[in-house]
């Protein structure tokens, strides 16, 4: 067939642009629309499909390990292939090939079919949820981007993205999941002021994302909000990480009427403070919608007053920065769900807040005014013991006799408090004396092994000696303990259990626990007598606890944890 001259040209540029898309592995826009504030919005489908490769070069290998969010345990065991097993043929994680958002910022998406914090044990083969994440790929260090995104996995065989269990930002959805953020290079990422190198959540069921796995597609639709280049922290003034640190260390605000206004910004962290006596109807309207002192709250997305997309806050009038509307979600809102459902949240996360609300009492993680808030939120039981046991494991000699016999660290050795705790987390443990009389209804805690745990798993298996982790769940006069026979819940006078959702670790693939409760010693409990506790972990599908072994005598108690040290990613202090 003969070529006309203006088809030869179309096939040498569609020709150009395919060897130009295979080499650069970029994907172009599907659809580019505008805002109705007069932003692009740019929409991207790319497939999931290539697992990440292995780092070729020693500063490759060190790069990785230092952003991987596993246990280092897991991570050593990885090295050395221990972990290849049944289970192991779904990758740790997947991603996409890079995209360009304005032909010029480029972005990929990142998949962890078992979920981020997944350490490898053959025994949890979906440690889940499944989570992705949006990464930032920056031309040059300094670069940084304000952007906001939706996010859907789609199953390419049925067209029908997987659900979600929260949407993050507004609106809500079952299927796709929301934010915004400052995007930068990693040096530069501290995402409590709203920065990270790549950013994403947790959300999506690891179960049916593996069922997926090989016809995954990720919609990603991107609405760019601004662009900087030189951000960096080791200019002069400063830039970048240590200029927003700084911002949110003195509480960027701007003057409106006379009076100085909390400015925000989406991505970031924000801490609502007590409010004056002059002020408590405030501090009564921020209650209703479950925002509580103290508290540290997310700003997923955020609204102008008409309803638009805003990054932040000081892009609209001065006048109107009131009528702003916040959608807030509590950092670790997965192990707090159950608490705030006992409080009487009937919706879910995230809550929309006026911005009026917040605009004269809430700060950052970094201004120093929060510190004391925050403890005492955090830290309303047992706050002597738990000052004390930081105390003593910061202070040198002399103090560490004392500390040897009161305060000690303990590895998390197993999945049986997934999510709250993690396989490797690092805990501070107080030990002083009367710690079981400290103890109260859905504290985490410590204990020796009972008598009845011994003689269950064998006498020669675990030492007197040894210590296991739970969540106290009821307390001596307690009545009427029933395990439901099919789901493995606990009831205590007909009400479930207090915790986290339980359901929130996968089953455990061989099903050891079901054998375990068949004849468990604590399926029904009358009453507990006066020196008897009944603990739950917080993922039944693995736990061994009062279900099987009984009630826990209180002298059996060792300890309870004052916070997680490690990883550096998930420092806490308080309960947990």
């Amino acid at each position: 067939m003969k070529h006309t001259p203006a088809r030869l040209i179309i096939s040498i540029l569609l020709l150009l642009l395919q060897q130009f898309r295979e080499c650069s592995c970029l994907s172009l826009p599907i659809s580019a629309s505008i805002s109705k504030t007069g932003r692009q919005v740019e929409s991207f489908s790319v497939p999931l499909l290539k697992e990440r490769p292995k780092p070729e070069t020693l500063l490759g290998n060190l790069r990785q390990l230092w952003n991987d969010p596993r246990p280092v345990s897991s991570l050593i065991d990885t090295s050395n292939n221990k972990e290849n097993s049944s289970n192991e043929d779904v990758p740790y994680c997947i991603l996409s090939d890079e995209f360009q958002l304005q032909q010029m910022h480029k972005f990929r998406i990142l998949l962890y079919p078992k979920g981020r914090y997944y350490g490898g044990s053959s025994s949890n083969a979906l440690a889940g949820p499944a989570a992705a994440y949006l990464r930032y790929i920056p031309d040059n260090y300094g670069d940084e981007v304000d952007i906001s995104w939706k996010l859907r996995l789609v199953d390419s065989r049925t067209g029908h993205a997987l659900p979600v269990m929260t949407s993050g930002g507004l609106p809500r959805s079952n299927t796709t999941w929301s934010s915004g953020m400052t995007f930068c290079s990693e040096l530069e990422d501290i995402e409590s002021v709203g920065r990270a190198a790549d950013w994403g959540s947790s959300t999506w069921y690891a179960q049916s994302v593996c069922d997926a796995l090989g016809h995954i597609e990720a919609n990603v639709e991107i609405t760019l909000y601004n662009f900087r280049t030189d951000e960096s922290s080791f200019a002069i003034p400063p830039r970048g990480a240590v200029k927003a640190v700084l911002d949110a260390a003195t509480g960027a605000s701007a003057a409106v009427n006379g009076e100085q206004e909390r400015l925000f910004r989406v991505g970031e962290v924000i801490v609502p403070m007590a409010s004056s006596n002059s002020n408590k109807q405030t501090e009564a309207e921020l209650k209703s919608y479950f925002v509580l002192p103290g508290t540290d709250y997310r700003i997923m997305t955020m609204t102008d007053k008409d309803g638009n997309s805003i990054f932040a806050s000081d892009s609209v009038p001065k006048e109107e920065r009131k009528y702003c509307r916040l959608a807030l979600r509590p950092c670790g809102w997965k192990t707090q769900q159950q608490l705030w459902k006992q409080r009487g949240m009937k919706t879910e996360w995230p809550v929309e807040v006026p911005a009026r609300l917040l605009s004269s009492t809430a700060l950052t993680r970094f201004n120093l005014a929060t510190a004391f808030p925050r403890v005492s939120a955090t830290f309303q039981r047992d706050k002597t013991a738990v000052l004390l046991g930081i105390l003593l494991a910061l202070a040198p000699l002399p103090g560490a006799l004392i500390a040897r016999n009161f305060v000690s660290f303990y590895a998390i050795p197993s999945a049986s408090m997934d999510p709250t705790l993690m396989k490797g987390d690092l805990l501070l443990v107080e030990k002083f004396p009367g710690v079981s009389e400290r103890t109260q209804k859905g504290d985490v805690l410590l204990f020796r092994p009972p008598a009845a745990l011994r003689e269950i798993v064998g006498n020669n298996a675990i030492s007197s000696n040894s210590l296991f982790v739970k969540r106290v769940v009821g307390l001596p006069g307690d009545r009427d303990f029933l395990v439901d026979s099919e789901t493995g819940d606990v009831y205590v006078e007909g009400k479930r259990a207090i915790g986290p959702d339980r359901n929130l670790c996968d089953d455990e693939p061989l099903r050891l626990i079901d054998r375990l409760l068949e004849n468990g010693k604590g399926k029904k409990v009358d009453q507990l007598g006066d020196d008897e506790v009944y603990v739950l972990g917080d993922c039944k599908a693995v736990s061994v606890d009062s279900r099987v072994f009984g009630v826990l005598p209180k002298t059996d108690i060792a300890g309870k944890p004052v916070g997680r040290v490690w990883p550096l990613s998930r420092v806490t202090f308080g309960p947990l």
